[in-house]
């Protein structure tokens, strides 16, 4: 195996890049060699992942800068080498090389492993080791937690889902993802995580859930706001129509001459309350007259003359900033 490479090489920034340039080019390299994509590359999708989680946290950041991989072997005490006056310094990796799968096990207690589908990437959580008296790690050991985002269209936000996923320690599970959950939603599974070590207990996996935008509706809270297109016909007779939204098809009744605009409020057809099957929050419709497809047609002028016989004042004659 390889030595491991300069994380900085490795995500393609400088050492004085920001979190969000960071996790930029993490990201996008990530989904470029996930081992499911056609080309991917299971082993520098790894050695992304290593560099992303030395990055990423601030203080694995720090020592990296100052001691190199050294700061990752097991038993490295920071303040010994300090107080050694640099002996043990790798400046920012030139020093204490380490073999890939040492790291990887080293940081997550395992070999790695790929993200499923809708994860994006992965990250440190708690449970870190303990020491002793003289640094050297003692008696049973908890594993670290993992932090993995996860993303959601809002139909599943709304109904709920079940995802299975690969998990960076390598093995597979499959959760259910609740009805009504929202972007910062947090779910942990217990003893998923790294695995202890001296028989110590494993870490959990902390599952950060994020709902992706939609197109057509909004979400405020508890409800939702959709954009609801209209014809003009629609829009002037009014009446009742057939209308999909994200919880099921509808019918609901238009007013007479409906402004762009106008909002509706269906009860009861928002997001579910705490997973809830009976409480929900609402739904808001807004009004959207739109024009035909065929703005050129004669017959789609001869229209718009007819409209403009039924206006008794211009639409704008009422302005005035004087």
């Amino acid at each position: 195996m390889a030595q491991a490479r300069d994380p900085y090489q490795v995500l393609g920034v400088s050492k004085d890049a920001s979190s969000d340039d960071i996790k930029k080019s993490y990201r996008k390299l990530a989904r470029e060699h996930h081992p499911d994509r056609t080309g991917g590359d299971d082993t520098k999708f790894k050695e992304i992942n290593a560099a992303h989680a030395i990055l990423s946290d601030e203080e694995k950041r720090k020592l990296y800068n100052e001691f190199g991989f050294q700061a990752f072997r097991p038993g490295f005490n920071a303040e010994q080498a300090r107080a050694f006056g640099g002996a043990f310094r790798g400046g920012g990796g030139g020093a204490g090389g380490m073999d890939l799968d040492d790291l990887l096990r080293s940081m997550f207690g395992g070999g790695g492993g790929g993200a499923g589908p809708g994860s994006f990437h992965f990250e440190f959580g708690g449970g870190g080791p303990q020491r002793g008296r003289r640094g050297f790690a003692r008696g049973p050991r908890r594993g670290r937690d993992l932090e993995v985002a996860f993303q959601v269209s809002l139909v599943e936000a709304i109904a709920g889902t079940e995802a299975q996923f690969m998990l960076p320690t390598g093995s597979k599970v499959k959760v259910r993802i609740p009805k009504g959950v929202r972007t910062g939603t947090t779910m942990r599974l217990k003893g998923k995580g790294s695995p202890g070590s001296d028989g110590g207990p494993p870490g959990d996996v902390l599952l950060k859930i994020e709902v992706l935008d939609h197109p057509l509706v909004r979400i405020d809270g508890d409800d939702l706001e959709m954009d609801l297109p209209l014809s003009f016909a629609e829009s002037l007779r009014g009446g009742q129509i057939t209308a999909p939204t994200p919880t099921g098809t509808v019918k609901i009744r238009i007013p007479r001459a409906a402004a762009s605009g106008t909002r509706m409020r269906l009860k009861g057809r928002g997001l579910p309350v705490g997973g809830s099957e009976t409480r929900q929050g609402d739904l808001y419709l807004v009004l959207r007259p739109t024009p035909p497809g065929a703005p050129d047609s004669a017959e789609t002028e001869s229209l718009a003359e007819q409209l403009d016989a039924l206006y008794s004042d211009g639409p704008r004659d009422e302005i005035d900033f004087g």
